[in-house]
């Protein structure tokens, strides 16, 4: 199933954490919410370090789903993904008070080039740095590969299309697939 992560306000580097699960954008709660958590997050969306997970203090019901609660990252977790939650539910909080808000310490580039990934050489691999573009004329063209067990791969193109090159293309940072 295709997931991704993203905050709402999408011009910065802070907001309300959602995961896109099952076809649908929905809220991350914050129940067990720690700030290993929340750095795990800001790394994932290429936001720096965690400032801070910040209360929400309206009361009211959530307007739409509620994928995921009590994620817990320990200190052996290196992405987001990796870390144990309850199952995923659309339904998972419905107060407004339980959804997480973060505050990440960078910005994300409106379409900059993809750094060199230090996967091979880092415990702390993120999923963005999983995925690079070799042989072309920069970071954001050429073969791609992805980092799979301790090295690198091609990725075959058997049924590869736009909509496959868009993704690859925004993880890895460089705007849309052209």
């Amino acid at each position: 199933e295709f997931v991704a992560l993203r905050l709402e306000n999408k011009n910065s580097c802070s907001g309300r954490l959602q995961v896109f699960y099952n076809g649908t954008w929905g809220s991350v709660c914050s129940n067990s919410m720690t700030f290993k958590t929340v750095s795990l997050a800001c790394k994932e969306l290429g936001c720096g370090d965690a400032i801070s997970l910040d209360p929400f203090p309206i009361y009211g019901t959530l307007s739409g789903p509620a994928w995921l609660d009590h994620v817990e990252c320990g200190e052996r977790n290196s992405s987001f993904w990796q870390c144990p939650s309850n199952p995923w539910h659309p339904q998972s909080c419905t107060d407004l008070r339980d959804e997480t808000y973060i505050t990440c310490q960078g910005k994300r580039p409106e379409s900059a080039p993809a750094l060199v990934p230090t996967c091979p050489n880092s415990t702390s691999c993120t999923d963005r740095e999983k995925i690079r573009a070799v042989g072309g004329e920069s970071g954001c063209s050429g073969r791609v590969e992805v980092w799979h067990r301790g090295s690198w791969g091609t990725v075959c193109d058997y049924s590869w299309d736009m909509l496959d090159a868009a993704v690859a293309c925004r993880q890895l940072g460089c705007g849309p697939a052209v």
